[in-house]
């Protein structure tokens, strides 16, 4: 049911758009039907994945995120990241070089919070709201 919603979704967004042309930047309501679409799309292939085919093992990477979802979101209030991701991987930026630097740095800051989070998962640290 969650597939289907998420075609009749997409396809909604697609007869919309002629009308009212997708637009991330003014949040179009058929841009958003468009990423409601795909959303429920992923849903369900996750559900069916994980859930119903019991595949997990290769979700551990983001079940390590998923644990401290708003801990890591808040964290740059209080945590300076890119300070931290340019102390340790500067130097994979500068040896990369434009353009390519930009996507690498990404990789890594996303690295050392991740490292972060396992760590606080490892202890069984978890931000209960």
């Amino acid at each position: 049911m969650m597939a289907l919603a998420g075609l009749v979704s997409l396809a909604i967004a697609q007869l919309w758009s002629i009308d009212f042309p997708i637009n991330k930047n003014l949040w179009s309501s058929s841009f958003v039907m468009h990423t409601v679409g795909f959303s429920l799309l992923l849903f369900a292939l996750f559900y069916w994945v994980i859930d119903v085919r019991g595949y997990t093992k290769w979700a551990f990477f983001f079940k390590v995120i998923g644990m401290n979802s708003i801990l890591i979101y808040m964290s740059g209030k209080f945590i300076s990241w890119s300070y931290a991701n340019k102390g340790f991987f500067q130097w994979l930026g500068d040896l990369i070089g434009d353009p390519y630097n930009a996507v690498a740095m990404a990789i890594s800051v996303v690295l050392i919070k991740w490292i972060f989070l396992y760590f606080l998962y490892q202890k069984k640290i978890f931000l209960k709201v």
